[in-house]
């Protein structure tokens, strides 16, 4: 039987269609309350451009694929390149030439330290830190210019103090610069409070939550033209934040 180039890519994009349903239903298991607000449409794009990804570093058999999907849950869509997990990079880098498998486990080393720190049993230290930024976010804390930095440094010890000393003041503070820019860059922000929200949702999502396809309503409510100022924007993405972390915080207390 003769298969003819046409009908190739067609058996190859079938293949691909049953790995990306695959990967679905694995993301549906590994963050079901993470992702329950996800429409099947929206976690299908996001696990497409997660294969995507993925590929750019050398990855394309199912199991790295997968891991670096879940990885893009965990940390964030950009952990590749965010300055709260300089491993990543370091070993995505890929000094030594290792094979995808061989990179994979090194990932997985690395990830696993991060994770246990940042997440805790049960995610304990990642609910205990969202509970802490809904309740500074509700407190309605005032940020200032002066000393806008280091004022977000004490706020994030806070919050979470053993994320905190994991990335280390340096790599914070890099996240509080690239927070600064890319709000005043990208959207026109320019309140404290503004730059603190930005701040505080890298902090808690990676540093390219507001492009991040697994939370499409960040981005989804930075991008609706509202005729308003960017600031008033920023505020109505704040109360967007609080509804989705008091959804997450209810489901974690309900499974307990």
């Amino acid at each position: 039987m003769i298969i003819r180039d046409a009908q190739i890519k067609i058996l190859e994009s079938a293949s691909v269609d049953a790995f990306v349903a695959e990967l679905c239903e694995h993301c549906r298991e590994y963050a079901p309350d993470l992702l329950e607000a996800l429409s099947d449409e929206q976690l299908d794009a996001a696990v497409r451009q997660g294969i995507k990804a993925a590929e750019t570093h050398g990855f394309d058999k199912r199991g790295p694929v997968r891991f670096y999907v879940d990885l893009m849950i965990a940390f964030g869509s950009g952990f590749d390149t965010d300055p709260q997990y300089p491993w990543a990079a370091e070993i995505l880098a890929n000094p030594d030439g290792l094979g995808q498998m061989e990179l994979a486990d090194a990932l997985h080393v690395k990830s696993n330290e991060a994770f246990n720190i940042v997440f805790g049993p049960d995610s304990s230290h990642s609910n205990s830190a969202l509970e802490q930024t809904l309740g500074k976010v509700k407190e309605g804390i005032e940020f200032k210019r002066d000393n806008f930095r280091q004022g977000m440094l004490t706020l994030l010890k806070e919050i979470h103090p053993m994320k905190y000393d994991l990335v280390g003041a340096e790599g914070l503070r890099s996240l509080v610069d690239f927070a600064i820019s890319r709000g005043d860059e990208r959207y026109g922000f320019k309140a404290p409070r503004s730059m603190a929200l930005m701040t505080m949702m890298m902090f808690a999502l990676g540093h390219k939550f507001d492009l991040d396809p697994f939370h499409p309503w960040v981005s989804n409510s930075l991008k609706e033209d509202t005729g308003e100022t960017p600031d008033k924007t920023a505020e109505k993405l704040e109360k967007r934040v609080r509804i989705w972390f008091d959804a997450v915080l209810k489901k974690a207390k309900e499974a307990k």
